[in-house]
């Protein structure tokens, strides 16, 4: 193995093995979240469903479908919440949030707990050319559920 690699071009060539991911969990509580504890990172966008424990990413921020219900954007590198849906009423791990384009009217995103049904529901909004085809963040810190910003840190 040559010195001079990076972690990324390990990775990519298949030559590093496993890695183990150390330090505090990636709790909602947690004071702040490592971008190494950020790998339940999807993309830095869902047009499906968002499990939960599962979140986009972009550059140090995050949008977390979390175990309780609640739907968070933070910043990685302190772990501070900038944005939540509100709905953190759920019992641990029935919940998910799902996007629906809905051309008809505006795209929207529900988020759902086996148990309880629908705990909310946020709007988005179609341009005047283009539907909204998905819920994203972008590097700025923003989350945007199709041409519509939501929350922002």
């Amino acid at each position: 193995m040559h010195k001079n690699r990076t972690l990324a071009t390990m990775l990519a060539a298949g030559t590093l093995g496993a890695i183990a991911l150390t330090g505090p969990t990636a709790s909602a509580s947690s004071a702040g979240e490592s971008s190494a504890q950020a790998a339940g990172c999807v993309g830095t966008a869902f047009s499906g469903t968002l499990e939960p424990g599962k979140a986009i990413c972009n550059g140090n921020h995050l949008v977390r479908m979390q175990t309780n219900g609640d739907l968070v954007l933070r910043v990685i590198s302190t772990g501070r919440a900038c944005w939540t849906s509100g709905t953190g009423r759920a019992p641990g791990g029935d919940t998910s949030t799902t996007f629906h384009q809905n051309p008809i009217g505006v795209p929207y995103i529900d988020i759902n707990s086996t148990s309880q049904g629908r705990l909310g529901r946020i709007t988005g909004a179609h341009s005047l050319c283009c539907l909204g085809s998905n819920a994203n963040v972008n590097a700025r810190g923003e989350f945007w559920v199709g041409y519509k910003k939501i929350g922002s840190c």
